[in-house]
């Protein structure tokens, strides 16, 4: 089940402590990667994250992400969404070429 997983800085965050810990969250999310917990990661071009989970369920992607190094420090905030297709993209019949 596909989760994309939305990581912000706590207000007043104490960003040398944020900028400390980033290589460790960086090797423990290479961890999932490898693992097949994350899927994929972007940043938002300042502290924060935004990971997509390929994971059983919501529990599951709350127990992952309760394990980075900059969650247990209380530095971010996640909010988890569980993505399901809408199906608007599937292929449509093919319409007959125009004469």
């Amino acid at each position: 089940m596909l989760m994309l997983v939305i990581c912000n800085p706590v207000e007043d965050a104490d960003l040398e402590a944020f900028r400390r810990l980033v290589p460790a969250e960086a090797a423990a999310l290479r961890e999932l990667k490898a693992r097949g917990a994350v899927t994929d990661a972007w940043s938002p071009g300042r502290p924060g994250a935004v990971l997509m989970l390929d994971v059983s369920d919501e529990a599951e992607a709350a127990s992952v992400t309760a394990r980075l190094p900059l969650v247990q420090a209380g530095l971010i905030t996640r909010e988890i969404m569980q993505l399901d297709r809408i199906g608007l993209l599937r292929c449509a019949p093919r319409r007959p070429a125009a004469a």
